[in-house]
């Protein structure tokens, strides 16, 4: 069922990037600090003004590039490793910290991956160009001032959001479908209705960002930048921001990554689960003739 879940990860994906990235742009623009804004309304509107509205969808093949391979790697990965803790049942239900566990190691996987399409798309979202260039002129651009390992900026910046972004997320993603089932008394997912897959979708998604975004603070300054501050560790490039803007600093873009969070990740989560029936359905149907 490798195929399903991989399927299933690149639909949620398509899904969630579309969904949420005018946030996803607010978001980086606020955090990179190049920029200043009252808010997200604010970036948006000021956005939209001066570059017009194509702009709130800036970099979406870097980052359409980077949830298809964070979602077919992670969706992969974590339906693998439950399917080899519960070989019986896939929907079996996890203790908290087991669930807690797969998604850090999901996590781990993840962020190797897509590190070159967010160093990418970071890049391009913080652009004020009119004409940004395209996805493989800009990676190719990246490696060649900077090297292969400019691909790779900000990569234990990125371990250290994704890491506990993804034990939060897909714990609080399991354990709030596991409430569920028990409330309709049902024993799959495939059972649970959309609205319910959405709510604990984008639940997820808001208790992830706002665990870890002070991590995602620190990868956003690393990747945009191009000179030798890019190189900092995430420790100091931490205490750099508490420095020059006090704690507040870590959480800049807060509202935009939530404002994002709930749709981006409802949006993911129920294309995840709607093509993951269809295809058990199809592939089911296939075995019976």
């Amino acid at each position: 069922m490798s195929l399903v879940d991989t399927a299933s990860g690149l639909a949620g994906a398509c899904a969630c990037t579309y969904t949420g990235l005018p946030f996803d742009v607010a978001k980086v623009r606020i955090q990179s600090g190049q920029y200043q804004y009252r808010g997200v309304l604010d970036c948006l509107y000021k956005v939209v003004q001066k570059e017009g509205v194509a702009a709130w969808w800036r970099g979406s093949m870097p980052a359409l590039s980077s949830s298809m391979a964070e979602n077919m790697t992670g969706v992969t990965v974590q339906r693998a490793i439950r399917r080899q803790l519960s070989p019986l049942s896939p929907d079996a239900r996890l203790p908290v910290t087991t669930e807690l566990a797969v998604g850090a190691l999901t996590g781990l996987c993840t962020s190797v991956v897509m590190n070159p399409f967010e160093v990418v798309k970071t890049r391009l979202q913080v652009s004020p160009t009119a004409q940004p260039p395209s996805l493989f002129a800009a990676l190719a651009g990246v490696t060649q001032s900077e090297g292969v390992n400019g691909l790779f900026r900000g990569l234990a910046a990125l371990w250290a959001r994704d890491i506990p972004f993804n034990a939060f997320f897909f714990g609080t993603y399991e354990g709030l479908t596991t409430l569920m089932l028990a409330q309709d008394r049902a024993t799959s997912r495939d059972d649970l209705p959309s609205h319910k897959v959405c709510l604990a979708g984008g639940a997820a998604g808001v208790v992830g960002w706002t665990c870890v975004l002070p991590f995602d603070t620190v990868k956003t300054r690393l990747q945009a930048s191009v000179g030798p501050q890019g190189r900092a560790d995430v420790c100091g490039a931490l205490l750099s921001i508490v420095r020059a803007e006090g704690v507040a600093g870590l959480y800049r873009g807060w509202t935009a990554a939530v404002c994002r969070a709930f749709p981006a990740n409802a949006a993911m989560f129920l294309g995840v689960e709607t093509t993951q029936r269809i295809l058990r359905k199809h592939f089911a149907d296939a075995e019976r003739r």
